[in-house]
């Protein structure tokens, strides 16, 4: 009877200490770092009237680190978006920038909620099997400015998918834009 305590105590003690790794696996999420996800449309110089545009478009197969075929994002999100987050900033002082409240955007792919700041949504294409965002603001003012990159912490570019279910995995890329520095892209509007 001892033996049979003794071995159902170790069984239980090795499943609590089984369970006690990464919070979110309890979660099933998980994350990947893919540079490049994010685009700015970069010109040499903008004026007023121009856009500035931002893009996303990635295919649904990317390369995982240690793995010899490449990970599905559409299966293994069960079919989620991805989406991101950014806003736009106008210096106003010798080192003051002031957050623009972005009202107007030209919504080309994807879909764009905006409040002050973009919420982008990239959306899975069939046809191309790629992932797909397109949106453009309308640049009405001269002056220097900056797209700023993350929501809670600025420099931290991520897509992060949508999921519909619970049982599907939430999958957050770390990733990189062209010409962003510090999760700033600057330009100035002559």
């Amino acid at each position: 009877m001892k033996n049979i305590k003794n071995l159902l105590l170790a069984i239980i003690g090795l499943t609590l200490f089984a369970g006690c790794g990464d919070d979110d696996e309890f979660y099933n999420s998980k994350y990947l770092s893919l540079p490049n996800l994010i685009a700015i449309e970069h010109q040499n110089s903008f004026a007023v009237g121009d856009v500035l545009w931002v893009n996303t478009n990635f295919s649904r197969y990317q390369p995982e680190p240690n793995q010899t075929t490449p990970l599905d994002l559409f299966r293994t999100t069960g079919g989620a978006s991805f989406s991101f987050v950014y806003g736009l900033e106008k210096k106003t002082g010798t080192d003051t920038w002031t957050q623009l409240d972005i009202q107007n955007i030209i919504e080309d792919e994807g879909d764009a909620v905006v409040n002050y700041f973009v919420i982008a949504e990239s959306i899975y294409d069939p046809a191309s099997q790629n992932y797909k965002f397109r949106a453009g603001i309308p640049l009405t003012q001269a002056g220097e400015y900056r797209l700023v990159f993350g929501f809670t912490e600025v420099s931290q570019l991520e897509l992060s998918s949508n999921n519909s279910t619970s049982e599907d995995t939430f999958l957050t890329i770390q990733t990189t834009a062209n010409n962003v520095s510090g999760g700033y892209y600057n330009f100035t509007v002559q």
